[in-house]
């Protein structure tokens, strides 16, 4: 019966959600994390959703290449964004 258990146990706790941020909070994550990196030009903020990973929970910075973003300025603060939210 042990073994068992232990496999249903896994498979339960791999339903767990998580939820994604209230709008104040990501504004602070994602302002903070801006003016962290430095990152220069303009970045769209895609809010997460409900995921089973937390990652997919947070929100995503992705740049707005005609207005001066980087792709390495974006991968900075979603960087920046996972460390701060997952520490």
């Amino acid at each position: 019966m042990r073994k068992l258990l232990f496999p249903v146990f896994l498979v339960l706790a791999g339903c767990a959600t998580s939820k994604p941020l209230p709008q104040s909070e990501v504004k602070a994550l994602v302002d903070a994390c801006l003016e962290e990196t430095q990152a220069t030009g303009v970045y769209s903020v895609f809010p997460g959703g409900a995921s089973s990973n937390p990652e997919g929970a947070l929100p995503r910075a992705r740049a707005v290449e005609n207005l001066g973003g980087t792709k390495s300025g974006a991968d900075a603060v979603n960087a920046c964004i996972r460390r701060r939210a997952l520490a």
